[in-house]
């Protein structure tokens, strides 16, 4: 702080808000622009919220398709065709999750944590990179498995947006499933 003298001799203290006119309209500027700030800050959180909600809603929507497909169509198919039943020539429509793979996971090779060791049939959450064991991780977290101890190991099938017809057969004593 600098002390000055004004012209009556007066001692007169010199600060920045002195140096600054008593304008204010650049602080109402600074004022107005923190508010547009936080107000933008708010509506990105709103619309991430939404998006996190209707991702959730649907994900769970998914899981509730894949689990009809393989309790109401798949599991009968294969328990009549294990009980000696012919295969379906036309093979059976799975209609939904769509953009989700059925899988098979047999043998020794790395398995869901539902699978308990045996061999199991799976419709997953396709992960777009298939690094490592994202897609294993995938059908642990996002997807539904069912245990098949006969299951053949198959190539993972896509279920199109229209569905996918898959054949299920019995031979040499193992459920082959293939996309028809």
């Amino acid at each position: 702080m600098k002390i000055t003298k004004n012209k009556k001799g007066q001692n007169k203290s010199f600060s920045l808000c002195n140096f600054f006119p008593k304008n204010r309209r650049g602080f109402l500027l600074g004022e107005e622009t923190l508010k547009v700030i936080i107000a933008v800050i708010c509506i990105v959180f709103l619309v991430y919220l939404l998006v996190a909600i209707y991702f959730n809603v649907t994900g769970e929507q998914k899981l509730k398709e894949a689990d009809a497909s393989i309790k109401n169509l798949i599991v009968p198919e294969v328990e009549r065709i294990n009980s000696g039943g012919e295969y379906s020539s036309e093979g059976i429509l799975i209609p939904n999750p769509s953009e989700w793979l059925l899988f098979s996971y047999v043998g020794e090779e790395p398995k869901p944590n539902s699978c308990l060791d045996e061999n199991c049939l799976c419709i997953c959450e396709r992960t777009l990179l298939e690094f490592f064991d994202w897609q294993l991780k995938r059908c642990e977290d996002k997807g539904v498995c069912t245990n098949i101890p006969n299951l053949a190991k198959f190539e993972k099938i896509r279920i199109e947006k229209t569905g996918v017809q898959i054949l299920i057969q019995k031979i040499n004593e193992q459920i082959q499933i293939t996309k028809k």
